[in-house]
């Protein structure tokens, strides 16, 4: 059978990662993984070639690339049950830099043996070579997870080309278990099978784990994941690991039933190295208590925390919202000092200072009945994201309530320009904007935002709308002069 390339579902993930003896020769990490779905299972096989080792010919005076010849071969009791030969070419560059590939077999459940061979095409002396044995073990009949897949990067796209996107998001993946301390966040996906199966209410999390699996080991954090009833459910989340210390941890993905007992998990094993974490945690035990958290008001205190929640992300907001529920001083205290010293270790105060100047004039800016100003859809976008750029306000559209286009010509997260985000005020209460529609990767996006703008147009009919009928009403919108959103948000460019 011919090996597939397009990216499916759930995985079971085992990394190789090989480092020639000659450091001349060429170096290829591999990274394979299983997954089921509708009751097949597959193996996929991630290359990753390091472009150091790789020779790389002139394409013209500025770019160059390379092509590296490969022979898989997979075995099971010893006989061949499937084979591919590919070739795999860098990108065009005009310097060394590392390349990935996929490559995918349908498997049934048991042992496999995998034989990997690769030849420099530019370099028949420059090879590699790579066996290891594989356990198929995936049972469709049972509650199970997919190996849990460390991610390098992960960004939404509609690529459906792209062998490394899958459910509306690109997923590179980590190839490689040592996490360097320039790895400031790590992505985590898995999968969890045939839950609709079973009435037991299961449970899923998420561990992160001192040590090893196996050996005595402390919880760091536990995720909870959201679950449904379904036969394949998706979970795909990031930890923030910048002031994770050096030394080796484990993650473990629990299936938990009614009785709060682990009845299926599987982990990853991973090292971390962040020197520079160690030695500032060490000052930091040593020099908060006498920082400039210790003379602020207890009130200014936890206002002062809740105007962070905006700007944290991953682990550090899930410890935010902890340190805000428990109302622990000392912990509280530490908190706000560990933060603006991440910042800013050299002056934490001044950067703290600065930031709650910002952070009140947007309080008293977009303040509504429901809370700080901070904490309103328009509040939190000015904080994340600065001043935009443009802003169209619209107050008197007879079809609509009052809304707000915000437009960036470019924001920092993620490199990303003309971004816009649609608030608008349904409660009509002083203030009371939401965010109803963004192009902003990782803020609300909605479709059928129209739907809901204009909700007051007799023809707006969002329960009966298909995708052709949504694009001849956004076109109808579109040319229309009393009703102007579709129009703005098509000009912001």
């Amino acid at each position: 059978m011919k090996a597939l390339v397009n990216l499916s579902i759930g995985l079971l993930f085992f990394i190789f990662i090989i480092y020639p003896p000659s450091i001349n020769a060429l170096s290829i990490s591999i990274t394979s993984a299983q997954f089921q779905y509708n009751d097949s299972k597959y193996i996929e096989f991630y290359i990753q070639v390091i472009g150091k080792t790789a020779t790389f010919i002139d394409v013209d005076t500025n770019s160059m690339k390379a092509t590296i010849d490969f022979t898989f071969l997979l075995k099971k009791n010893g006989k061949i049950v499937n084979f591919d030969k590919f070739s795999l070419q860098s990108p065009i560059s005009y310097f060394k830099k590392d390349f990935i590939g996929l490559r995918r077999f349908k498997v049934d459940t048991g042992t496999y043996s995998i034989e990997i061979n690769a030849i420099d095409a530019n370099n028949q002396e420059n090879k590699f070579r790579y066996k290891n044995d594989l356990d198929i073990d995936l049972d469709s009949r049972k509650v199970c997870i997919s190996g849990i897949r460390l991610l390098a990067d992960v960004k939404k796209s509609e690529d459906i080309n792209n062998p490394f996107v899958k459910n509306g998001f690109y997923m590179e993946p980590a190839l490689s278990y040592f996490l360097p301390q320039k790895v400031h966040s790590l992505g985590i996906y898995f999968e969890v099978y045939n839950l609709d199966k079973y009435l037991d209410n299961y449970k899923v999390n998420i561990q992160l784990k001192k040590g090893y699996k196996g050996s005595q080991s402390n919880i760091i954090f536990t995720n909870k994941i959201n679950v449904k009833k379904i036969e394949l459910l998706p979970a795909l989340t990031s930890i923030d690991i910048n002031g994770l210390p050096s030394g080796n941890y484990h993650l473990q993905a629990n299936i938990i039933d009614s009785n709060n007992k682990i009845i299926y998990s599987r982990f990853v094993n991973f090292q971390r190295s962040n020197p520079i974490s160690e030695s500032i945690t060490k000052i930091k035990k040593k020099t908060y208590k006498n920082s400039f958290v210790k003379k602020i008001p207890k009130d200014s205190l936890y206002y002062s925390l809740r105007a962070l929640l905006p700007i944290v992300t991953g682990e550090q907001s899930i410890s935010l919202n902890k340190v805000l529920s428990d109302k622990i001083d000392r912990k509280s205290r530490f908190f706000l000092w560990n933060f603006w010293v991440d910042k800013n270790n050299a002056h934490p105060e001044m950067e703290y200072k600065e930031y709650m100047k910002y952070a009140r004039a947007v309080d008293i800016t977009f303040r509504s009945q429901l809370g700080y100003g901070f904490e309103t859809d328009r509040g939190i976008i000015y904080l994340r994201y600065g001043k935009p750029s443009q802003v169209i306000s619209q107050t008197s559209e007879p079809n609509a309530p009052p809304y707000e286009i915000w437009f960036y010509d470019a924001i920092e997260q993620g490199q990303q320009r003309n971004i816009k985000f649609l608030f608008y005020m349904p409660s009509l209460a002083h203030n009371d904007y939401e965010l109803l529609h963004s192009n902003c990767r990782g803020e609300k996006n909605n479709p059928t935002w129209i739907y809901k703008l204009y909700s007051k147009r007799t023809d707006a009919n969002e329960k009966n709308n298909k995708q052709g009928q949504l694009s001849q009403y956004y076109q109808m919108l579109k040319n229309s002069y009393d009703n102007n959103a579709v129009r703005i948000w098509e000009e912001l460019k």
